[in-house]
């Protein structure tokens, strides 16, 4: 056996990945899922809700606030979109607040907010107050002390009344009442869960608080999903803004601009993809940016593997299967259990089904069928079709290329 030195093998590897990107004409793997953090090159499209969320900002900033949900299906852009608001809000002086609700408690997620409050508006990196608060710094450097390790251990002397009241202060006497406190929520599903009543009671009078703008971003059926748990919370949040696919137009300058800013010089338009691979991409995901960022990223990792100097349509493929990335699978993710169930069960039937079918299928009342199925048609995944006294609820193709793959 030839010894190997692991280091080097490691370094090498590494030089040969850098050599491989370059005959594929790119300084690096454009392609990542991180968040744009305020990058707006590559922020494609959205011109109408922009437009909407500059109209709520506008409102509330002269006393009509009108709180929102953000939705759409995984990977279509709503955590940008609330990264964009930040630092939108931001560069004009609001205090603003970005956090997830997955995993958390509800009382870790006050603690988290408040937390956030102090340290992303009040307090200076290097842990100083900043100097238009210093009249209030007692209570702040309180605050700031006892919630300074709250990462590693929630301090149980912390109790969440006073933590509500803290907010309070905070919001009515610590900030310029000519700026707002808005929060952005990402996630916010994971708060449909009886566990979490109590924190959306307290959303309920907490968003009545003059001041304060939220967005919450999750799912399609968001809105539904948290009134289910708390009804009055619909009052709250009267706005939604839906997130729809990006056309076709702008699938392909997402992946456009992406290229052109890893491109070396003389790379042409959407090298190293053929115009066939990239219409692949772009007929395959559907207008989904992750769907069409991962596609992008895999295809180039196949060819770096392969040491190619252009991905075509065959190795866009191979990453399209090696990712399991399918629309219909998507589909499947997305929805609900009881959803799915659904959708399933209309396959044993032949792709196609009325409620009655479904109902006596299944088991389960015409009015609980009938409303599932009236939410999957709203989002697109199947339709309806009147045959005689007959409606026939049907799935959609990418739902049957998965769910009727011999058909």
């Amino acid at each position: 056996m030839i010894f190997m030195d692991p280091i080097e093998f490691i370094q090498k590897s590494a030089s040969s990945i850098k050599n491989t990107m370059l005959k594929l004409k790119l300084k690096y793997n454009p392609f990542s899922e991180k968040p744009i953090r305020g990058n707006t090159k590559f922020f494609v499209g959205r011109v109408s809700e922009l437009r909407e969320i500059g109209e709520i900002l506008g409102s509330a900033m002269h006393g009509s606030v009108a709180n929102a949900a953000i939705v759409g299906t995984k990977g279509i852009g709503k955590s940008s979109m609330l990264n964009i608001i930040y630092y939108a809000t931001k560069k004009q002086g609001h205090w603003v607040v970005e956090l997830t609700a997955s995993q958390v408690t509800p009382r870790q997620f006050l603690i988290q907010l408040l937390y956030n409050i102090l340290t992303e508006n009040i307090i200076s990196m290097c842990g100083t107050i900043k100097t238009e608060y210093l009249e209030y710094s007692p209570k702040i450097l309180e605050m700031y002390k006892m919630l300074n390790n709250y990462g590693d251990k929630v301090p149980i002397h912390y109790p969440r009344e006073r933590i509500e009241r803290d907010l309070q202060y905070l919001i009515d006497e610590v900030k310029d009442p000519d700026k707002l406190c808005i929060v952005l929520i990402d996630e916010a599903d994971q708060f449909a869960k009886k566990s979490c009543l109590s924190l959306l009671q307290f959303f309920h009078s907490f968003l009545y608080e003059e001041g304060i703008l939220t967005f919450m971003a999750g799912s399609p059926t968001l809105m539904d999903n948290l009134t289910r748990i708390s009804p009055p919370i619909k009052d709250r949040i009267p706005k939604i803004i839906n997130m729809p696919p990006l056309s076709v137009e702008e699938s392909y300058d997402l992946i456009k601009r992406r290229l052109e800013d890893a491109h070396t010089e003389g790379a042409e338009e959407f090298e190293p993809f053929t115009e066939e691979a990239i219409d692949k991409i772009v007929e395959e995901c559907d207008g989904i940016p992750r769907k069409i960022i991962m596609t992008c990223s895999e295809s180039i990792s196949i060819a770096i593997k392969k040491n190619l100097t252009k991905i075509d349509e065959k190795i866009v493929t191979e990453a399209i299967h090696t990712l399991g990335i399918s629309v219909g699978h998507q589909i499947l993710n997305h929805l609900t259990p009881a959803q799915s169930e659904i959708v399933k069960a209309m396959a044993k039937l032949g792709g196609k089904a009325t409620v009655t079918q479904l109902s006596e299928y299944l088991k389960k009342s015409p009015g609980t069928i009938g409303t599932h199925l009236s939410d999957i048609c709203e989002m697109g995944y199947i339709y309806k079709e009147r045959e005689g006294n007959n409606v026939y609820y049907i799935l959609s193709r990418e739902l049957r290329e998965v769910l009727l793959k011999g058909d």
